[in-house]
């Protein structure tokens, strides 16, 4: 009886959205980092390089106090508790521009002896606490980069965030479904369904 309580199950919940049952733990993942939106749509040509995994944002011609963002795709992870898998969200985190450039010369091989320092911008659904026209909560965390072929995951530094408890602490099957449904309710210009 003990072991059967201890074993793990696959996590299903019902959409609020579509009204059907969904099987596996929710995943989604933001398209764009924030700061993407932050450059008027007809400079992001010019003034952006994206790709699903990497994105460089350059300031505009006439600012000088700025740096460049560079940004790489990485999963943050929160365990969901009796859950065999966990909720994961594929968000955008920054990194120096020296991690950067090592990063993408060190795509194409393995790369899970390392790891770097980012800020990881806030605005998912249910855990984006910041007013309008206030700037983005941000949150330290450590990028372990991964094997070939594998996207980075970030551990969020220890603070009182409820992302960084949730992902240290877990959350319940109650409270993934519902962040679940605040996602696929919420998500349509930010992020998208994996």
């Amino acid at each position: 009886m003990f072991e059967r309580l201890l074993r793990k199950r696959s996590f299903k919940y019902k959409c609020n959205e579509c009204g059907k049952h969904h099987e596996g733990s929710p995943s989604f993942s933001v398209k764009y980092p924030p700061y993407y939106f932050d450059v008027p749509e007809t400079e992001r040509s010019n003034r952006i390089q994206y790709c699903d995994d990497l994105c460089k944002i350059v300031p505009s011609d006439n600012d000088t106090s700025e740096d460049p963002i560079y940004c790489i795709r990485v999963i943050l992870e929160i365990p969901i508790i009796g859950a065999s898998e966990p909720f994961t969200w594929g968000v955008w985190i920054t990194q120096s521009e020296e991690n950067f450039e090592k990063y993408t010369e060190t795509f194409e091989t393995d790369q899970s002896d390392e790891q770097s320092f980012g800020w990881l911008p806030v605005n998912l659904p249910f855990y984006n606490n910041t007013q309008i026209g206030e700037p983005l909560t941000h949150l330290e965390g450590e990028v372990y980069w991964g094997s070939k072929g594998q996207r980075p995951k970030v551990i969020l530094w220890k603070n009182a965030h409820q992302l960084a408890v949730d992902q240290r602490k877990g959350i319940s099957w109650k409270q993934a479904t519902k962040i679940a449904n605040q996602a696929n309710s919420e998500i349509q210009s930010l992020t998208e369904p994996t």
